[in-house]
């Protein structure tokens, strides 16, 4: 049903030049409601969401001119930062990499949490992250990466794929990625989220809790030797 897409912008001006090209240019409507909401068709419809040189230290921010609808943003940088160029159509567009994806979407439960379809897409990711990377150069080859998630006991690929998670969001956003788990852990100290993390996903309590602990958990106390 829908597209989302988020655009580095360096002030509101830049945005609304941006949305009001693609309503004259592309035919699309902007939501009566949702701000920052296009419409290409009654059914199909973009999330297009500005970050870059709008939000705040902590990556807040008021949409104008009235400022009663905020939205948090940490993380977008980064992502960008670590996202592939690809060519989709006659565009070329980066998109973000598994990584981030689940990590930006934990992060937007907590910011609306009846949105439990962020949770489904968050351990899709993470029960098919080891086929999103090159396992034998990371896995299986004589020179692996991280041939030592194998040791983490009992195995489970989606304990390996959590981990593995945590590992590439730190590999350019470590002080960033540490300030979204602690948001994570904040908002879960009552388990609210594992919760609705099990229901949603068919799980028992014990292995959400086990995946999202992986997820919430400081770099520094990972499994392995990490740098």
């Amino acid at each position: 049903m829908d597209v989302d897409l988020a655009c580095r912008v360096f002030s509101w001006e830049e945005y609304n030049r941006i949305v009001d090209g693609l309503k004259r240019e592309g035919g699309l409507r902007q939501d009566a409601k949702i701000r920052h909401r296009l419409w290409l068709r009654d059914e199909i419809y973009a999330d297009f969401v500005p970050f870059g040189g709008i939000e705040d230290e902590n990556g807040d921010f008021a949409w104008p001119p009235d400022f009663d609808v905020s939205l948090n943003v940490l993380g977008y940088r980064l992502a960008y930062e670590d996202a592939e160029t690809m060519t989709i159509g006659t565009a070329s567009m980066k998109v973000i990499s598994p990584c981030w994806l689940a990590m930006l979407k934990l992060k937007a439960y907590t910011d609306t949490p009846e949105r439990t379809k962020d949770l489904v897409d968050v351990y899709f990711i993470i029960d098919h992250y080891l086929d999103f990377i090159d396992e034998d150069k990371r896995l299986y080859g004589p020179d692996a990466t991280d041939a030592d998630v194998f040791s983490i006991e009992p195995f489970d690929t989606r304990v390996a794929g959590a981990t593995l998670i945590i590992r590439d969001c730190n590999v350019h956003g470590g002080e960033t990625l540490r300030d979204i788990q602690a948001a994570l852990r904040a908002f879960d100290a009552n388990e609210a989220m594992s919760i609705v993390f099990a229901r949603v996903n068919s799980l028992t309590q014990e292995v959400a809790r086990q995946l999202l602990d992986i997820l919430f958990m400081p770099i520094e106390e990972h499994h392995g030797n990490i740098e």
